[in-house]
C-alpha cells in the first residue's frame, strides 16, 4: 500500500484568522491501517519542537492479512523551523524498505533561492511558493487553524516522488461522533481536494486531542483507498485512550 495513500498523514494557510492555538512541544500518535475489513498494519507518527526547530516522523509497518503478502515498510520525516509563522520545512526525506519499486525521495525546500531541490537524483528543481508545506506539516497546520476557528483554507504542499507542488483545498463539512479504537469523539470533518487530482482525503479531527485526526479516509474518483483509525495519542496533558 503506497505510504503517501495512508497519511495524510501537517503551513502560512492563505485565509483570515484569528490567532493561532498553542499544540503541544512533543506528540506521538498510532494508528491502525485498514481497507475495509482488511487489517493493513500500523502507522505510528512523532513530533518534536525545540529552539525553534521541529521533527515529525511517520513510520509504517504492515500486520494483518497484509504481512502474509509484503514486509515492506515505509519511513516518512520532515524537519525544518517552527514558531509564530507556522510550520516552514527545510528537508522532507521518504524511504521504502523491503519491496521492489524504488520510490525514496528526499527534497531541500531552499527558501533563499526560492527553489524545491531534489538532493540526490535528477528530478528538475521547481519554483518554491511562500508558505509550501508537505504531506506531514500541512496536518499540523490544520490543526492550528481549526482551533482559530476557521473553516476553509488553501495550501501549496510536495505531494509525492516527483517533486511536484499540489494546491491543497480544505473545507470544514460539519461535526460528527466517531468511534475509533481510542475512545469516541465530537470531531470536526474536514475534506482535503486539490484541482484536478484524483483524490480526496477526509479527517476527522478532535477538539478533546488539539484537533488531532481520530480517522483519516482516503479516496480515489470516489473508491476506498484506506483508513486510518486512531489507536493512541499521547500529546501534552492530551491522551487517548
Amino acid at each position: 500500500m503506497r505510504k503517501r495513500c495512508l497519511a495524510t498523514g501537517v503551513l502560512a494557510l492563505l485565509l483570515a484568522g484569528a490567532g493561532q492555538a498553542a499544540l503541544p512541544t512533543e506528540w506521538q500518535a498510532t494508528y491502525s491501517v485498514r481497507q475495509g475489513a482488511i487489517e493493513g498494519g500500523q502507522a505510528v507518527q512523532h513530533y518534536t519542537a525545540r529552539d525553534g526547530h521541529y521533527r515529525l516522523t511517520l513510520d509504517v509497518t504492515p500486520g494483518g492479512v497484509v504481512a502474509m503478502f509484503t514486509q515492506e515498510t515505509f519511513h516518512d520525516e520532515s524537519e525544518g523551523l517552527v514558531g509564530s509563522h507556522g510550520w516552514q520545512p527545510l528537508r522532507y526525506a521518504h524511504v521504502r524498505d523491503g519491496g521492489r519499486n524504488d520510490e525514496d525521495y528526499d527534497f531541500t525546500f531552499d527558501w533563499k533561492a526560492g527553489q524545491l531541490i531534489e538532493r540526490q537524483g535528477d528530478r528538475p528543481t521547481v519554483a518554491l511558493p511562500p508558505g509550501t508545506l508537505d504531506e506531514l506539516t500541512y496536518v499540523e497546520a490544520l490543526r492550528q487553524k481549526l482551533a482559530a476557528g476557521a473553516t476553509s483554507m488553501v495550501v501549496p504542499a510536495l505531494y509525492g516522488s516527483g517533486g511536484e507542488l499540489r494546491e491543497y483545498h480544505l473545507q470544514v463539512l460539519g461535526e460528527e461522533e466517531v468511534s475509533a479504537p481510542a475512545g469516541r469523539f465530537r470531531t470536526v470533518k474536514v475534506q482535503r481536494t486539490q484541482p484536478g487530482g484524483k483524490y480526496t482525503v477526509t479527517l476527522w479531527c478532535a477538539p478533546e486531542l488539539d484537533y488531532f485526526p481520530v480517522r483519516i479516509d482516503r479516496e480515489k474518483r470516489g473508491r476506498p483507498q484506506g483508513t486510518l483509525w486512531l489507536l493512541s495519542y499521547q500529546g501534552g496533558d492530551r491522551k487517548a485512550p
